[in-house]
Order: C-alpha cells, then sequence, then structure tokens
C-alpha cells in the first residue's frame, strides 16, 4: 500500500510539460510529505510509472527532467481518491438509464492549488482568477456521486460556492462526519 501511495504522490508533483522535475525535488517533496526514499529508488518507480502513464523525461541536461506530456489530459491523482473522469460531460459514473445533470461547478480554494488545478485542469471549461489569498475556479462538470468524493477529498482546501444543491450536500456530510470525531 505505501508504494501505491508513494506513486500517487509522486505523480501529484510531476508537471505537465514544459515544466519538469528533477529526481532530488521530487524527492525533497516527498520527504515533506513523510515519505523518505532513496534517489535511486524514485528513479526506479519513474522509470515503472512510465510504463502505465504518458511520462517522458528531458535527458538533455543534468539533472534529467521528468514531466507528464502536455497533449494528454490526466486527472489530479490525490488527494484521497482518484478523480476518474468526473469531469467527463457523459457521466461515466451513470448507467444507461441515468441522466447525469451538468452544473457550473464554482469553488473558493486555497492558493497553494492554483499550480495544481493550472497543471490539471480538470477540463477545457475550467477557469481560474487570483481572489486575494484564494482561487476562484469555476467549471463545468457532471454532477455524480464521484463529483461529491472529490470535493470531499480536498478538506477545508476547497469550498463550494456554487451550485447551491451540491454545497448542502458537501455540508451534510461534514456535518455527518463531525459526529463521528466529536471528542466529550
Amino acid at each position: 500500500m505505501q508504494t501505491v501511495l508513494r506513486y500517487l504522490l509522486m505523480l501529484r508533483h510531476i508537471p505537465k510539460q514544459p515544466q519538469k522535475i528533477d529526481v532530488n525535488t521530487l524527492r525533497e517533496r516527498l520527504s515533506e510529505q513523510g515519505v523518505d526514499v532513496s534517489v535511486r529508488t524514485i528513479q526506479r518507480n519513474l522509470i515503472e510509472l512510465s510504463e502505465i502513464f504518458p511520462l517522458t523525461t528531458d535527458e538533455r541536461n543534468k539533472p534529467f527532467g521528468w514531466s507528464l506530456m502536455s497533449d494528454v489530459a490526466i486527472a489530479p491523482l490525490l488527494p484521497g481518491i482518484m478523480l476518474e473522469r468526473v469531469t467527463q460531460q457523459n457521466g461515466a459514473d451513470a448507467t444507461k438509464d441515468d441522466i447525469v445533470q451538468t452544473v457550473q461547478l464554482e469553488l473558493r480554494c486555497d492558493a497553494e492549488l492554483k499550480s495544481h488545478f493550472e497543471s490539471f485542469p480538470l477540463n477545457e471549461t475550467q477557469r481560474l482568477k487570483t481572489n486575494g489569498e484564494s482561487i476562484l475556479l469555476t467549471v463545468e462538470v457532471a454532477h455524480t456521486d464521484k463529483l461529491l468524493a472529490w470535493l470531499l477529498s480536498y478538506g477545508a482546501r476547497i469550498e463550494v460556492l456554487e451550485p447551491e444543491v451540491l454545497r448542502q450536500q458537501v455540508a451534510e456530510q461534514v456535518t455527518i462526519m463531525r459526529r463521528y470525531y466529536e471528542v466529550d
């Protein structure tokens, strides 16, 4: 399980081309998140990941830089769960008889998430705007259970502003979760 988590954390830190990250910087970022592994392990892991994901390495200069191919849409992989097709307008997690509603999602996000959403846009309708100490993200997405789970995975780093029905769903889930963790 730790290997899978390390892979997901690594993918989270690998930017899209033309940006790149070297192995030592990747090791530092993993270490900041409590994952202590050798440079050689990271190198092996990147090679393994490149067999599955569209990773590329720039070997023109040392240290070599790793990046995701720019023409491939990769959904954000962390925190919590993979955002599988939340951004698809056809509602991939719906059955053939379900009608999936598309909503205009508006989020207030921690400013630190800006580079993450710039590197991994949810889809072509995504818009980011700096709003003081936070960012405002707007995007058109399918309103599914996966969307709700994805939003909850960001915890206090994201606030749903619109649509109101989704904001209420998040609030209900937070209320239920709070009951589990109340300390007397």
